[in-house]
């Protein structure tokens, strides 16, 4: 049962750290403030909208490598900050190498590849702070299941 709930744990503290690094990427990018205060409804409408896309597309785009890690947390007991942290700063490089699916290589764009490898820090850091502090806790996946004494 316990197993079950670090399943949800961690899927909600994913869902948590794609979001903040979507926010994030964002807000670096094109910033909090509109140019002209008239159009701060228009700007925060398409920042929500545009917040909303990305985090799908990071989301859709961090699964499988970010579930790897998870795994190896879960199963080792590793609850430092700086596993995430590194981890979320490698999947943010990954783009910058080229190595990323549906992602052009972003040569010679430093900018670009500092926004992404600060945004990989700060869902590192949201997953960590949402799931990973608490990472293996009790032992779930290691344990035996315990044997009822006798007469109980």
């Amino acid at each position: 049962m316990r197993a079950i709930g670090r399943i949800f744990a961690a899927l909600i503290g994913f869902i948590l750290a794609v979001t903040a690094a979507a926010v994030f990427m964002l807000a670096a990018s094109v910033g909090f403030m509109p140019a002209d205060p008239a159009d701060s409804a228009w700007f925060w409408t398409n920042f929500g909208v545009h917040a909303a896309v990305t985090a799908s597309y990071l989301g859709a785009m961090a699964l499988a490598p970010w579930a790897v890690v998870i795994l190896i947390a879960e199963v080792f007991r590793l609850r430092t900050a700086l596993i995430y942290l590194l981890a979320g700063g490698l999947l943010g490089v990954l783009p910058s190498l080229g190595l990323a699916p549906m992602m052009r290589s972003m040569e010679g764009e430093p900018r670009q590849i500092a926004i992404l490898v600060a945004a990989g820090f700060v869902g590192g850091f949201v997953y960590w702070l949402t799931a990973g502090r608490m990472a293996g806790i009790d032992g779930v996946f290691l344990t035996r299941a315990r044997e009822p004494k006798d007469g109980q």
